[in-house]
């Protein structure tokens, strides 16, 4: 058994007998082993065939003068536990034998049993063969562990694994910083024993669903709130352990996007800011500008009616035109900036929503809270969540045929929920028909931005829009209150 095919093995043999010694190596030449033989006697000879090259295995008399083989072993033994050591003794009884292999020996064999010897050396060698793979397997793994350990204790981001019961069984320092805990204090208990935020609890509902299900989840957006009241948004990441195609826990990271989140509502806080502006323009503007217009061209009607009675008809007409273009008007300006705090917030706007639904549509819309009093919003997130509404009642009457629409707005424990239900032949069909998804999009990315998430479901008949998210980020401060109620 030779440790590759072109180098033979090398073999030390402690033997003070040099007939014993040649029949030995006769006995294994027979067995065509291709081995080079550095036959000793004494100590001194023995640990200079020991230094430098390992040997592939050792062979030794039980007794020698001045010297004995147990005192051999442990020479080897010190140098290296993974180099097979064979006694070959005539002297060796049974207690001697126990005692050899209890200090470390790997076998023994008499010499008057020597055809013996190339099995024993045979199987030493394979088990020193297995025992060196081994050890280089761990050696391998090992570094490994450390390569990925150090990996992900330099990424910013928290990265954690979790067994099959939610309890984690690695982490990093990002975490550990988060936590301001030690690895010890975290490895083996729940995220929810360490932190005690309502999002943590949810987060590991979702990954007992992600394990349950085998589906990863991809960057989900939460947002934790700090003591002092500011927010921080993550993303985060359930991907499924599989062992033998079996899931056996989670690999979980979690990334801050704050800076990203605060400058995407910033972008959208323009864009609104500069809406209401526009709203403002043509509702104060020209809105205004038409309806002295309408008042000049009454009395001019009326003054017609009196001296000019032919012209009465024409100026009518312009009167009904004026009256249609500041409709139109008030129309695009509710349309640019449709929740006004100071005019009843939300539930008003969904009020108009109704309406307007209902006049357009020609079908019943109906918008209920519970008999709640809903809590004061603050007015980005009151739009987008009427943006949501309005999609949605648009897309039923649109492509979904719908005939009636309810739209209801309450708040459950922390949460705030807006559904939009209608009895229309179901997102599935209108998809089917060319309804176009960007709408779909726009409700889930809105809904992100709210720190929420949205469903679409169809129970049987038409289609069930909800939208879940929680009122800490939805509420309006008191800072912003005094600033509507100032200006």
């Amino acid at each position: 058994m030779k440790k590759a095919s072109t180098e033979p093995l090398h073999f030390v043999l402690l033997e003070d007998d040099p007939n014993d010694a040649e029949l030995i190596q006769l006995q294994l030449a027979r067995n065509d082993l291709d081995i080079t033989w550095r036959h000793v006697v004494s100590e001194s000879d023995f640990r200079a065939a020991l230094a430098g090259t390992p040997p592939d295995l050792v062979l030794a008399d039980y007794t020698l003068p001045g010297f004995d083989g147990l005192a051999a072993l442990r020479i080897v033994l010190e140098r290296s536990a993974d180099i097979p050591f064979i006694f070959v003794s005539g002297s060796l009884g049974e207690e001697r034998a126990i005692e050899a292999l209890k200090s470390g020996a790997t076998d023994y064999v008499l010499k008057d049993r020597l055809q013996r010897l190339p099995m024993v050396v045979n199987r030493a060698l394979s088990e020193a063969r297995v025992r060196r793979e081994r050890r280089l397997a761990q050696t391998a793994l090992e570094e490994q562990r450390v390569l990925l350990s150090t990996l992900i204790d330099s990424l910013p981001e928290i990265i954690y694994a979790v067994d099959t019961e939610n309890r984690v069984t690695v982490v990093n320092r990002a975490l550990l910083e988060s936590l301001n805990k030690k690895r010890e204090e975290v490895l083996g208990r729940r995220l929810s024993e360490l932190w005690t935020e309502e999002s943590v609890v949810d987060i590991e509902g979702q990954a007992a669903t992600t394990m349950r299900t085998g589906r990863p989840l991809t960057d989900q957006e939460r947002a934790w709130i700090g003591l002092d009241g500011s927010v921080r948004w993550f993303t985060i990441t359930h991907v499924p352990l599989r062992d033998h195609g079996t899931v056996s826990g989670l690999v979980c990271t979690v990334q801050e996007v704050t800076q990203r989140k605060e400058l995407e509502q910033e972008i959208l806080e323009i864009s609104n800011r500069e809406q209401r502006r526009l709203g403002s323009d043509l509702h104060d503007g020209l809105g205004q500008e038409l309806t002295g217009l309408s008042l000049l061209m009454k009395g001019l009607e009326m003054q017609m009616t009196r001296e000019s009675p032919q012209y009465s008809a024409q100026v009518t007409k312009i009167t009904d035109l004026l009256a249609r273009a500041i409709q139109s008007t008030r129309s695009l300006a509710r349309g640019l900036a449709p929740v006004n705090l100071e005019r009843g917030g939300l539930p008003e706007a969904l009020k108009h929503l109704v309406a307007r639904c209902t006049d357009m549509y020609s079908m019943e819309c109906t918008f209920t809270t519970g008999g709640q009093k809903l809590p004061d919003l603050e007015e980005g997130a009151a739009t987008h969540l009427y943006r949501i509404a309005q999609e949605a009642s648009t897309n039923a009457a649109r492509y979904a045929r719908a005939t009636s629409i309810n739209i209801d707005l309450r708040s459950t424990g922390r949460k705030l929920q807006l559904s939009i239900a209608d009895n229309g032949i179901g997102l599935s069909a209108g998809l089917a028909q060319g309804r176009p998804g960007m709408g779909l999009k726009i409700m889930e990315y809105r809904a992100r931005m709210l720190g929420g998430s949205i469903s679409f479901d169809e129970p049987g008949e038409g289609t069930r829009i909800m939208l879940t998210a929680p009122l800490h980020l939805l509420r309006q401060s008191k800072d912003k209150k005094r600033l509507a109620a100032s200006g």
